[in-house]
């Protein structure tokens, strides 16, 4: 509980800025475009560093980890919110998605630690929940701090919450430690090499999951709802919100249909359920048919909350940082591609052809995964923590 309750506060911290875009640009009187750019170097700087991230966090104690990214997060944040330039604003910006990488990755390797093969599912379902209570407040209350004073007053809570992080931190024991670090290079030798497929198959499966939530949940979703169903900007807040808050009991849903399908079936059928769900935008002209769509595709993305249990699942622990690592950057290369692709798309051949294309990556990128994950070796089952 304590680790969730950081990582609610911590996801809190890092998503009030999407918000305060329009302010950003009045004040430093920039086009949508550059303003864009704000979003895109936060993933961006991740796709370079997840990577020796996850391969440094499994060679430290957790805590110093959560402790690093924390501190590194209220460092961004601080430095967006004194900005006298946008160019500083984006290394502000690169230096919030360095924290959050390494507070991830951290928070994923926790969890596959103290999870035994009975509650793994169950444990992984919490993480989103409390994820998505974090994720959903931060836009609400740092738009509203914005509108109230200025954004740069609501880059503060991104300070306050990675603090929180550094000092809570201090408050729990690291999960596992009796475990001591890896040798020079990294990895136990008796684990053997790293398959490719093990990372790769996983991988695609958080490519489609990403590209989903930057493609759909960020990009199209609202432009649909403001272009097309006419809605203002306080309803289609409210319809992300309603998707949210339904995602909290698919997480939980799908931690029971893991127990009946196992983690790689119930991972692999909810993308393609939600590549199907997709298509119904389509057919959709009116605010209830955008609340069913939204509310379909919320509902069919039960598999996103368990893609890293399945890397676990799949994955000697003496992997498990480099794993974890690449199978966020495979997810950050899909949040990075699909806004571009998707607008390019909106603009050029309306919202249906962008409907489509997300469809077809899913179900793209849910086949690779397929192909990839075999039955393979299963030494990586986590193991009850002592």
């Amino acid at each position: 509980m304590p680790l969730l309750l950081i990582l609610m506060g911590f996801e809190f911290g890092v998503n009030v800025f999407g918000p305060l875009l329009p302010q950003v640009q009045t004040d430093f009187r920039i086009s949508a475009e550059s303003v864009a750019l704000a979003l895109s170097v936060y993933h961006g700087i991740r796709l370079l560093i997840n990577v020796p991230a996850g391969r440094w966090i499994a060679r430290v104690t957790l805590p110093r980890a959560l402790a690093a990214g924390g501190v590194i997060l209220a460092l961004g944040g601080l430095v967006v919110a004194v900005a006298p330039s946008f160019l500083v604003v984006l290394a502000g910006r690169a230096l919030m998605g360095m924290g959050s990488a390494i507070f991830f990755i951290t928070v994923q390797l926790w969890i596959s630690r103290v999870a035994t093969s009975d509650n793994k599912a169950q444990l992984f379902s919490y993480q989103q929940v409390f994820s998505l209570t974090g994720g959903a407040l931060g836009p609400a209350v740092g738009g509203a701090v914005a509108g109230l004073l200025s954004w740069r007053v609501s880059l503060v809570l991104a300070v306050l919450a990675g603090l929180a992080a550094v000092v809570m931190s201090r408050w729990i024991a690291d999960p596992a430690p009796e475990r001591h670090a890896p040798p020079a290079a990294g990895v136990d030798s008796s684990a053997g090499p790293m398959r490719l497929r093990e990372v790769l198959g996983p991988g695609m499966g958080m490519l489609g999951n990403f590209f989903f939530y930057g493609g759909m949940s960020v990009t199209v979703i609202p432009l649909f709802a403001a272009q097309v169903i006419h809605l203002g900007p306080g309803a289609i807040g409210g319809v992300l919100m309603l998707g949210t808050l339904q995602r909290f009991g698919a997480a939980l849903v799908g931690a029971r249909l893991i127990r009946l399908l196992g983690t790689r079936w119930t991972v692999l059928w909810s993308q393609v359920a939600l590549a199907l769900c997709v298509l119904t935008f389509i057919v959709i002209g009116s605010p209830l048919g955008l609340i069913v769509a939204v509310s379909l595709v919320s509902w069919a993305n039960i598999g996103g909350s368990f893609i890293v249990a399945l890397v676990t699942d799949i994955t000697p622990e003496a992997h498990w940082g480099t794993a974890l690592g690449f199978n966020r950057t495979m997810g950050d290369i899909g949040a990075v591609t699909a806004p571009i692709l998707v607008g390019f798309l909106i603009d050029h051949y309306g919202f249906n052809a962008a409907f489509t294309v997300v469809a077809v990556v899913l179900l793209l990128t849910a086949g690779a995964a397929a192909v990839l994950i075999g039955t393979g070796r299963k030494p990586a089952g986590a193991q009850p923590a002592s």
